[in-house]
């Protein structure tokens, strides 16, 4: 219902009370956003509460109306799992790195890309940008089988793609530039606060066994 909808998203972002005794390590002050709190671990801190904040609270709002188990796979609606949160980042980026990708394969109506500015930018990243998606599906699919660190190692390869694309595409003008520059910006710092949250997790994931010891010679 939407006054359960609103009610949780002003439970996920109410701003921080102040408290007299600092709270204990590792927990938030009384009274503290869940998502503040722990945005404000990362990059992009604001941008993380503006975007993923309310991408989250639908997840979470969504389980929960259709089993009393979906806390135990997103968190429960006002609360934040770094799991969750690192997956509605790489959505984000997805859909940034679909616009550019459109871009690069020359498929957006309405530019010219026979200007040589552009024709530079297309032939530097439009295989650039195709393997950093790769490697985005790629992290994606590590997350659901909760293989982190090989999320993070696919992830920080997606942005070094990003960034050589940048580069190469520096001297456009216009609305393409506009366009491409706010698709790959927004590409990165998401990419980056999934990264930040995917070491945070695997810092805290214990090892698994140890292989077996070889037979006796």
């Amino acid at each position: 219902a939407p006054t359960v909808l609103a009610l949780a998203l002003a439970v996920l972002l109410l701003p921080a009370a102040a408290a007299a005794a600092g709270p204990p390590p590792g927990r938030a002050p009384p009274g503290a956003s869940p998502l503040v709190t722990t945005c404000n671990e990362g990059p992009f801190a604001a941008h993380c509460v503006k975007e993923l904040g309310p991408r989250l609270l639908d997840i979470q709002t969504a389980l929960a109306s259709v089993s009393p188990r979906g806390a135990l796979i997103a968190g429960a609606p006002g609360t934040v799992d770094f799991s969750a949160l690192v997956a509605v980042a790489m959505e984000a980026a997805t859909e940034a790195g679909a616009v550019a990708t459109t871009i690069f394969e020359g498929k957006l109506p309405g530019f010219n890309t026979s200007v040589p500015d552009f024709k530079v930018c297309l032939s530097n990243c439009s295989v650039t940008m195709k393997s950093a998606m790769k490697k985005i599906h790629g992290a994606t699919a590590a997350l659901k089988v909760h293989a982190h660190l090989v999320a993070k190692v696919l992830a920080d390869r997606a942005i070094g793609d990003v960034s050589a694309c940048t580069i190469s595409c520096k001297n456009l003008t216009g609305d393409v530039r506009l366009i491409l520059e706010a698709s790959l910006v927004e590409f990165q710092k998401m990419i980056r606060i999934a990264v930040n949250f995917l070491t945070k997790i695997a810092a805290k994931t214990p090892p698994g066994p140890l292989p077996p010891l070889p037979p006796p010679v």
